[in-house]
């Protein structure tokens, strides 16, 4: 895409890379740019710093119509919606709506590899990163990945790299437009997720569903059988498809009954969802010719991501565990299932309005204290945390609700013992107390290090 003298606004320029990649390749391609964004100026402020010395004009804390009505392009943020009244008097007045992802898409020469799920995508996607660095390939690693540019990988592209891109169902809606789909495409699964932006579960599980609908028959995509939604997927999917189970025991390419056996289970990552995700990842990285013994040596020596069941330390014999990537019920009652050891858990935060499920009744089975931070999603969880503590018939394990997390923190402190694990798997978002669940778990791991004397 041409971008030389268009009239490029950039909607939303954000704190994690994406508006800035999108706010720095449109300047340097020759457009002229103009970012606008609802947050004030200083929290923006490191952002736009890292834009000084580009041609860009910079609309911050507010949006106008003006701006508008006067670009030729908008990028919107992944996090914007489509149904935005902004986005609507753009197109209205002949402007087309684009997004990082896309223009990076359409740019890049080398094999792109985009994994999606509403769990395990950062965990799958980065694992597969690794494999293929251990296994020598040239390969970046992108998309969804906090404080990557992802368009400003674009130069170490050739033809020969492996772009390894992790993909919110918000940057695959991007790619509908112009029937994009990456060559290689990993679905880790669907799970309730983002019900206060899409109008049903299936509205989210399409927006996902573009990772594969527009792939070629040639093309390759691998998808987790053991979920429902994933499983439909792959039936439908045009290319050459893999499913992997932990239920089965290995991975079967469609339509056949042999099971080739998962052999890698020699991991730092707890929990069976991350055996899903490294069943995932080295069946990939299997059906892109990497070795057996490349894949478990990359596997052994991957210790996961920040924020998803991180280990920040042992204090007191107390396990200090970092989930602040928690943003669902689902992902809460994941965390806690990790671990079998006491569990002294921090939780809570504001709804997105999705289902609680079993989230209480494993809180309530598995963790002897529980400390919630205030929100509106905490004000669901409590009443049926309480429903649970009766029918279970056990002592209430909720020791206070606080809206300051450093009292909070000292609080789930007091109650640990020597073979505890404190987890702080919040399964709410941040947005309230926090910036975001970076800036949440960035808190959490200063937090802790204090505990060690390290600040």
């Amino acid at each position: 895409m041409d971008l030389r003298g268009r009239r490029v606004l950039v909607m939303g320029l954000g704190l994690q890379g994406s508006g800035m990649a999108a706010a720095r390749y449109a300047a340097q391609q020759g457009a002229v740019v103009r970012v606008t964004d609802m947050k004030a100026p200083e929290i923006l402020a490191p952002s736009v710093r890292a834009l000084a010395g580009l041609p860009i004009e910079f609309v911050l804390g507010e949006h106008r119509n003006e701006d508008f009505l006067w670009a030729e392009i908008v990028i919107r943020n992944p996090g914007i919606p489509l149904t935005s009244p902004y986005l609507r008097l753009a197109r209205e007045h002949g402007a087309s709506i684009e997004m990082e992802i896309a223009l990076f898409f359409l740019a890049c020469p080398g094999r792109i590899i985009g994994i999606t799920g509403t769990r395990g995508k950062t965990t799958t996607a980065s694992l597969i990163y690794k494999i293929l660095q251990e296994g020598g390939a040239s390969t970046v690693l992108g998309g969804n990945v906090a404080g990557v540019e992802t368009l400003s990988l674009l130069p170490q592209i050739t033809d020969e790299t492996l772009a390894v891109l992790e993909l919110s169902s918000w940057q695959l809606e991007g790619l509908a437009p112009h029937a994009l789909s990456p060559a290689v495409a990993v679905m880790t699964n669907v799970y309730p997720d983002h019900l206060n932006t899409y109008t049903s579960m299936e509205d989210y599980a399409e927006a996902k569903a573009n990772i594969f609908r527009h792939q070629h028959a040639g093309d390759l995509a691998i998808f987790n059988y053991d979920n429902l939604w994933t499983r439909r997927f792959g039936e439908e999917a045009p290319g050459r498809v893999w499913f992997t189970s932990i239920e089965r025991g290995g991975s079967f390419k469609r339509g056949s009954t042999t099971i080739s056996p998962f052999i890698f289970h020699e991991t730092a990552l707890v929990g069976k969802h991350n055996l899903e995700n490294v069943l995932l990842a080295t069946t990939t990285a299997r059906l892109l010719g990497f070795s057996d013994e490349i894949i478990a040596a990359a596997v052994r020596g991957f210790h996961g991501v920040a924020h998803r069941l991180e280990e920040i330390a042992v204090i007191n014999g107390v396990r200090y565990i970092n989930d602040s990537a928690s943003t669902t019920p689902v992902a809460g009652r994941v965390g806690v299932e990790a671990f079998e050891g006491p569990i002294i858990l921090v939780a809570g935060g504001n709804t997105k309005h999705l289902p609680l499920e079993d989230w209480p009744a494993t809180i309530v089975r598995r963790c002897r204290a529980v400390v919630l931070l205030a929100g509106t999603g905490t004000e669901e969880l409590l009443p049926a945390v309480h429903e649970e503590v009766v029918k279970q018939g056990v002592s209430n394990p909720v020791h206070g609700i606080f809206d300051n997390f450093t009292r909070a923190l000292d609080t789930a402190v007091s109650l640990t013992r020597p073979g505890d694990v404190l987890l702080f798997s919040p399964g709410f978002t941040s947005f309230g107390m926090f910036l975001n669940e970076f800036d949440r778990g960035d808190q959490f791991v200063a937090y802790v290090r204090g505990l060690k004397g390290e600040r």
